[in-house]
């Protein structure tokens, strides 16, 4: 029996020391694999790291870099020039180029910053669009200096916007008005006095497709009218904001084969003046504001698709009676109407009035739609709308008009 215990007790000694050797081992094993695990995670998170740190926008080429600082203001893409020598000289390059007072404390850091821009620009790039948005009290020289850059480096879109409001007089060089790669011009200038910024009789911009301009006076030509627009070849789009008449000008000839597409708005401002339209391919039609402006048509405007009229007309001046009808009347190949209630309050006093009795209604021989807007300045019940279109449409030849 003894035997048989020191037997068994043996065996279990050697058991108890092979499972330790074998748990020994084990936990080496698991030891090293927990280390490999651990190696390789730090592997992956320093190369995450290293991903990261990496200056993915500096691998891109020049042409993309140049493209994604032309969506910033001109100020920040000047400022990357302190990233590294590579940014260094890579705003000099830029085609397009805005400025904007208002990123600016103070008006003297703006007029400089301005200045250093045009003089360290790479001249030999082409600027494609240009931008000038200057709050308070404008400087010519600046300005002036601005537009013939502008001219000599063949920008194509041009957008500017001045205050003049406090100003007695302002130099004004129409450098612009000469630029044969311009495509796009916004000129829009905040004064109490439009005759500040006169134009030039004729506008020698061939490429021209979009003209918008506001607070600018027209200069007649060789006679009394004045035709600044018959020179623009290609010219698609006219807006004219707040605009007037240059000294001896009696009236405004819109004379262009290709417009297409014509805004008036009238503004106390700019006055009230003759407007003569010669424009056989004219599509659509605006006149919005105080307009006072009387309006003919040289041809009879066929391919007119819509007209929108949103004004109230002025009731301070004399001789304006069925203003509003005798637009209408130039207007009768129109498809698309839209006339605002404001508008619709004028016809009706218009037609109310005695003088309107042996004047014909319009007669609209391709009207299809007569879109009627309400507006809450100007409301409008529904006998006076009722009135309003059975006027406007006895003489109309369709029979069912949406």
């Amino acid at each position: 029996s003894e035997e048989k215990l020191e037997e068994s007790q043996g065996t279990a000694r050697d058991a108890a020391i092979a499972v330790g050797r074998h748990v020994s081992m084990e936990g080496k094993e698991t030891e090293g694999m927990l280390k490999m695990t651990t190696d390789k995670r730090q592997q992956k998170r320093s190369r995450s790291d290293r991903e990261e740190e990496r200056d993915r926008l500096s691998e891109l080429p020049d042409c993309v870099v140049l493209h994604i600082m032309e969506f910033m203001d001109t100020k920040y893409a000047v400022q990357t020039c302190v990233l590294s020598k590579r940014w260094k000289d890579l705003w000099k390059r830029l085609t397009y180029l805005g400025f904007n007072t208002t990123l600016f404390n103070n008006v003297v850091k703006f007029n400089k910053f301005v200045s250093r821009v045009l003089s360290g620009r790479d001249g030999s790039v082409s600027l494609l669009n240009l931008e000038f948005t200057r709050r308070g009290m404008a400087e010519p020289k600046l300005f002036n200096r601005l537009m013939k850059y502008a001219v000599l480096h063949n920008v194509q879109q041009f957008t500017v916007s001045l205050n003049l409001s406090f100003r007695q007089s302002f130099e004004f060089r129409p450098y612009i008005f000469s630029c044969e790669s311009l495509t796009f011009l916004k000129l829009s200038f905040n004064s109490f006095d439009t005759s500040i910024v006169a134009l030039p009789g004729s506008l020698n911009m061939p490429a021209l497709k979009s003209l918008q301009v506001e607070a600018v006076s027209f200069t007649a030509r060789d006679n009394d009218y004045a035709e600044p627009f018959s020179t623009c070849n290609v010219l698609n789009t006219l807006i004219l904001d707040g605009c007037s008449l240059h000294k001896d000008a009696k009236f405004l000839s819109i004379s262009n084969s290709s417009l297409s597409s014509l805004t008036i708005s009238g503004s106390f401002e700019g006055g009230a003046y003759k407007i003569a339209l010669s424009t056989p391919n004219l599509s659509s039609l605006t006149v919005t504001g105080h307009n006072n402006h009387t309006i003919s048509s040289a041809c009879n405007l066929s391919f007119l698709e819509e007209v929108t009229i949103d004004t109230l007309g002025y009731t301070l001046f004399p001789n304006t009676d069925l203003l509003i009808i005798s637009w209408l009347q130039v207007l009768t190949n129109v498809k698309i109407l839209r006339l605002y209630s404001g508008t619709l309050l004028t016809i009706l006093r218009d037609i109310s009035n005695p003088v309107s009795v042996s004047t014909q209604p319009p007669c609209f021989v391709q009207l299809k739609s007569l879109i009627l807007a309400n507006q809450p300045s100007a409301d409008i019940s529904f006998e006076q709308l009722k009135r309003a279109v059975e006027y406007l449409l006895q003489n109309s030849p369709q029979r069912r008009i949406d």
